[in-house]
């Protein structure tokens, strides 16, 4: 048995490939992505609309430490240029607003919102 992954390596995270591949095996005909993305449209769109789901304080802070994690993890060569254009806290705040939408995205999963996936 191979311990290689069926698909190609190169800089994209991997791990996401098998969950295309599910999806789109579950879906049948037709991209997964143009069947699933009106739903999650209109749901980034509500969320954009109003606040983000209530967090404890520890939670947020933790979103913040993350954040600056995948900033400092970041290859530089991706990084540099957009602190050069934007500053290093506003690239920190803006990875900080990605995480919450993660957040806010399984929090709407596992309350049932996005059923009709």
């Amino acid at each position: 048995m191979s311990n290689q992954s069926p698909h190609p390596q190169n800089d994209s995270p991997n791990w996401l490939d098998d969950y295309e591949d599910l999806a789109n095996d579950q879906l049948g005909n037709g991209s997964s992505c143009q069947q699933i993305h009106p739903i999650v449209e209109t749901w980034f769109s509500k969320l954009m609309d109003g606040d983000p789901p209530e967090s404890r304080d520890s939670v947020i802070q933790a979103i913040s430490c993350l954040a600056t994690e995948v900033l400092y993890s970041s290859p530089e060569n991706l990084i540099e240029p957009i602190i050069k254009d934007i500053g290093e806290d506003e690239l920190a705040i803006w990875i900080e607003q990605i995480l919450l939408i993660g957040r806010s995205f399984e929090i709407a999963l596992q309350k049932g919102e996005l059923d009709d996936l």
